[in-house]
């Protein structure tokens, strides 16, 4: 795929992650009760790695040619209960998976782009995974 073309699909990306690091971290915030702290240190670990995503893919931006361009435009304010809370993160994360895994198309070419959208799959699924964990009943 050209870089002409790719670095949009970057870009929406980036904007996905810091949505979403700002989300877990607004998450993080809106956790009481007795089982508080494991869920905040939960949501604010995820928040790191969606920094952490978005730091990559804007140095990938960089390093084909672009420049990083940020628009966050959700508005983070309803109170919801914790499941609700992480319903919510299952769904954006599944959401991740499938954007990173329909991106392994357009990279199919390129061995180290390959691999760097595949390094993202494998870690929005562990996330899938660890959520549904979450909320699933014993």
């Amino acid at each position: 795929m050209k870089k002409s073309k790719l670095i949009p699909k970057l870009h929406e990306l980036l904007n996905y992650e810091l949505t979403g690091a700002l989300r877990y971290l607004y998450f993080s915030f809106m956790i009481f009760g007795v089982r508080r702290h494991p869920i905040v240190e939960f949501f604010r670990k995820e928040a790191e790695e969606s920094i952490g995503h978005a730091t990559s893919l804007g140095e990938k931006i960089t390093a084909l040619g672009g420049t990083p361009a940020v628009a966050i435009t959700e508005v983070l304010n309803s109170k919801k209960d914790l499941e609700d809370i992480l319903r919510e993160s299952l769904e954006h994360e599944k959401s991740a998976v499938k954007k990173y895994s329909d991106l392994l198309q357009d990279v199919k070419d390129d061995p180290v782009l390959d691999a760097f959208v595949r390094d993202f799959v494998s870690e929005e699924q562990s996330h899938v995974e660890e959520l549904e964990k979450m909320l699933r009943e014993s």
